[in-house]
């Protein structure tokens, strides 16, 4: 019941501001998401025991969304403050040379991985219809995870990866490509018209399988830290990266996908 509440709440503000809100608001809700992720990010290698920097993390974040905004026009420069900036703040916090590598390593990969993948939310927002291809990003990809969730609950028995992730299922990874194909069969007559539905399908099919490997990917961070959600921040779903694990990898994808074939 709380994972159907909060979905009640956070959905209709969500789908609000993708489709209607202005860019810059847009940019806002991006920035507030994926700095919470990032946050969870540190917390999760805190119980690894590897103390990252997070304040430079965060920060760093920000500019390599804020690079994507732009279309990406200051990333290089942004290569270049990231590595000053991540050996400075070791310089000055730290003095143990045998952890220097693991801290800034750790660190830069949790801004590429959550930031540098969540940014392409912004590139696609960019593209003509942009706000529907976004919506159709999210449905295919939540829309997914609820079958593999309920199906794999109910009916699953062959585990997908027992050592990543003991209670995902075969049935259940199959059942959420399902519903994946469904969810783009659903948008291509409802909203996309102007994209061939056979795309639609490719896509969802592309973005379902890489948005599962996403999951895993998380999975693989919380077995290794010893917790079973990112933290609590939205009732009955767990924390930010519990929610946009799948959309981490997906995103890419579909950004790849539609600049390259479309």
């Amino acid at each position: 019941m709380k994972r159907i509440l909060t979905g009640i709440v956070a959905v209709p503000i969500v789908l609000g501001i993708v489709y209607y809100g202005p860019p810059i608001l847009f940019l806002l809700l991006v920035a507030s998401v994926i700095l919470m992720g990032v946050s969870e990010y540190f917390t999760i290698i805190g119980q690894i025991g590897i103390s990252g920097f997070s304040t430079s993390g965060i920060i760093l974040s920000f500019l390599l969304l804020l690079s994507f905004y732009f279309n990406g026009s200051f990333m290089m420069e942004w290569g270049l403050v990231s590595s000053v900036t991540l050996f400075v703040t070791w310089f000055f916090q730290e003095d143990n040379v045998k952890v220097a590598i693991d801290q800034i390593s750790f660190t830069l990969f949790g801004v590429l991985y959550v930031a540098g993948l969540g940014g392409y939310c912004l590139l696609i927002r960019n593209i003509e219809y942009g706000g529907r291809l976004i919506i159709f990003l999210f449905f295919i990809v939540w829309f997914g995870d609820i079958v593999a969730y309920y199906w794999g609950k109910n009916f699953g028995k062959k585990p997908l990866a027992p050592i990543i992730s003991p209670n995902k299922t075969i049935e259940g990874s199959i059942a959420g490509l399902a519903g994946s194909l469904v969810a783009g069969a659903i948008s291509g007559y409802w909203f996309l018209d102007h994209i061939a539905m056979l795309h639609c399908l490719l896509v969802a099919l592309i973005c379902g399988i890489i948005g599962q490997f996403g999951d895993l990917a998380e999975s693989l961070l919380k077995r290794q830290a010893g917790i079973k959600n990112s933290g609590n921040v939205l009732p009955g779903h767990g924390g930010i990266l519990d929610r946009i694990d799948s959309l981490l990898f997906a995103g890419p994808a579909f950004y790849c996908y539609f600049k390259l074939i479309l």
